[in-house]
């Protein structure tokens, strides 16, 4: 029995909203925390320089930029910075434990940072 006009496209569109939903299930906690935090950290007004052992990005409020340059080592350092100046710094961990909730290894103890991370981890309690 042919498929009526219009029906296919509704069929197509909702299978890839179940392969799109499968796939950010396939994201591992470690990767939603660390894509939170930078997405949070950029709306807080840093830049956002990323060190695997080589720096990658330098000072960049780029979302998508940063996080591509993310996840290429188990850890990653995140600077913030205020236009040029360097305020702190972020270390994360992948597959520290605890199904990545442990993902943010250290920071630096000042305010602004500790509530950006407060506020972060704070989407993911369950």
């Amino acid at each position: 029995m042919p498929i009526a006009p219009g029906l296919s496209a509704e069929i197509d569109f909702v299978i890839e909203a179940q392969n799109q939903k499968a796939s950010m299930s396939k994201t591992s906690l470690d990767q939603q925390i660390a894509n939170a935090l930078v997405d949070n950290a950029v709306n807080d007004g840093f830049l956002i320089s990323i060190n695997d052992g080589e720096e990658t990005i330098n000072r960049s409020r780029n979302i998508a930029e940063i996080i591509k340059a993310m996840f290429r080592t188990n850890m990653d350092t995140l600077t913030l910075n205020v236009e040029e100046r360097r305020v702190g710094m972020i270390t994360l961990i992948y597959g520290n434990g605890r199904n990545g909730l442990d993902v943010i290894g250290d920071h630096t103890d000042i305010p602004h940072i500790n509530r950006l991370v407060e506020r972060t981890m704070k989407e993911f309690e369950r």
